[in-house]
C-alpha cells in the first residue's frame, strides 16, 4: 500500500513540476515570488519556453534588487492602500508578484522590475478587497547596476498589464 502511495505522489509531483514548467513562458523574465513584506527569502527561477538566457546576477545581486525595490515600493504601496480604504480603484500592491528583466548591454548591467498587481476597485464599506476590475497593472522600476549598487534610471512608471490571450486576440484583428 505504500508503494503505490509513493507512486501516486511521484506521479503527482510529475504533474505539478510540468504545470510550472508550461506556465513559465514570461518572455525569458525572472520571477520573483516573495511576499515583499515579510522579511523571507524569494526565490528566482528563469522562465522557460525557448532558449534560456544566463541570468547576469548572482543571488546577492538578486537580493539587492529585491531589498532596492521593497524599498522604494513603500510609498506606492502607501498610496494604494490609501485609495483601497477611500473605495477608489486600486493596485494590490501588496500581494503582487515582481519580476525582473536583467540586460547586459555594453558592459552595464540594466534592469527592469516590475510589480505587478491586480486592480480592484475600493469596497464601499471599508472592509475586504473589493470589487476586482479585471485588469492587471505593474509599477516598473528601471536600475543600472553601478558597482554593488543598484542606480535607479528613470521614476517608477504605471504601465497595463495585457495576458497572453488577450495579446493574441489583438494580433488576429
Amino acid at each position: 500500500m505504500t508503494r503505490r502511495a509513493g507512486l501516486a505522489a511521484t506521479i503527482a509531483l510529475m504533474g505539478l513540476a510540468l504545470g510550472l514548467f508550461a506556465g513559465a513562458r514570461d518572455l525569458h523574465a525572472i520571477e520573483v515570488k516573495k511576499d515583499l513584506y515579510s522579511g523571507g527569502g524569494g526565490a528566482a527561477a528563469s522562465g522557460g519556453g525557448g532558449p534560456t538566457r544566463p541570468n547576469p546576477l548572482t543571488p546577492a545581486l538578486q537580493k539587492k534588487l529585491i531589498e532596492t525595490v521593497e524599498s522604494e515600493s513603500d510609498s506606492y504601496v502607501a498610496d494604494e492602500s490609501e485609495k483601497k480604504a477611500s473605495g477608489q480603484i486600486y493596485v494590490d500592491l501588496e500581494n503582487g508578484k515582481l519580476k525582473y528583466f536583467p540586460q547586459n548591454t555594453g558592459g552595464k548591467v540594466q534592469v527592469s522590475a516590475k510589480l505587478e498587481g491586480k486592480e480592484y476597485k475600493g469596497p464601499s464599506e471599508g472592509t475586504g478587497k473589493g470589487k476586482a476590475t479585471g485588469k492587471r497593472r505593474a509599477l516598473v522600476f528601471k536600475y543600472r547596476l553601478d558597482g554593488q549598487i543598484w542606480t535607479e534610471t528613470a521614476k517608477p512608471a504605471w504601465e497595463d498589464v495585457v495576458e497572453k490571450g488577450a495579446k493574441a486576440a489583438k494580433a488576429s484583428d
